[in-house]
């Protein structure tokens, strides 16, 4: 008789050890899940602003790399696995640079992204804050966007990596506004993530990149006169 393998439990928001065979297994096709250290998680639902902020972040940063050809933009349950630890998180949105894709294989992308953004839910606070910091770092991402979208909080923290391999907080420029350096031109500011309804990505190409977004537009409108 052919002894049945056991099936680790499905409970989310907490660490199960198991291999990283057991968690390609155990994970859900479509479940948003990590495995760092030999032990695995299945994240708690998120709230709807999460949700909405990510697809916000996505549709905006996804038109400014098109828009200047600088790579590609994805989402969990995206997998990026990680140096030097082997770690696969799944980061709320990431940006792979064009000089990188060669990366992007069919279920996962190779690490370091270029740019990586988490947004903070009660579930994941500590491991945003302190423990992706850290291995964000390590494994070479160049930037770092924390957004806090816990109830009654509105953070905001973007980090850079430095020559020494550690994150430095950047500050915002006078306008309170915070530039990229991986995604050249390209800035954010954080009251746009407080508005509500949340403005749209055409409206904020208009202040980041007003010119090259207005010679996109032209350029469409003209095609379709053709």
């Amino acid at each position: 008789m052919v002894q049945q393998p056991t099936l680790l439990p499905l409970i989310r928001g907490e660490w199960i050890p198991m291999s990283s065979e057991e968690f390609d297994a155990w994970v859900p096709d479509g479940m948003q899940a990590e495995w760092v250290d030999g032990k695995g998680i299945i994240f708690v639902s998120t709230s709807t602003l999460h949700g909405e902020l990510v697809v916000f972040l996505v549709d905006l940063l996804r038109r400014y790399v098109l828009l200047f050809d600088l790579g590609r933009v994805f989402a969990a349950p995206v997998e990026l696995r990680l140096p030097p630890r082997g770690e696969r998180r799944e980061p709320d949105v990431f940006v792979v640079l064009k000089s990188q894709l060669d990366r992007v294989h069919r279920m996962w992308v190779d690490g370091p992204a270029g740019l990586v953004a988490e947004f903070i839910s009660e579930y994941t606070a500590r491991e945003d804050l302190f423990v992706k910091l850290r291995s964000y770092a390590a494994a070479g991402v160049r930037e770092y966007l924390l957004i806090d979208t816990r109830e009654g909080k509105d953070g905001f923290e973007f980090y850079r990596l430095n020559a020494d391999g550690q994150f430095d907080l950047v500050v915002p420029d006078a306008q309170g506004r915070y530039h990229s350096e991986v995604l050249p031109g390209f800035w954010l500011d954080p009251r746009w993530f407080r508005q509500d309804p949340l403005p749209t990505a055409e409206q904020l190409l208009l202040q980041v990149a007003p010119e090259a977004y207005r010679r996109y537009l032209l350029s469409l409108l003209e095609a379709t006169k053709e």
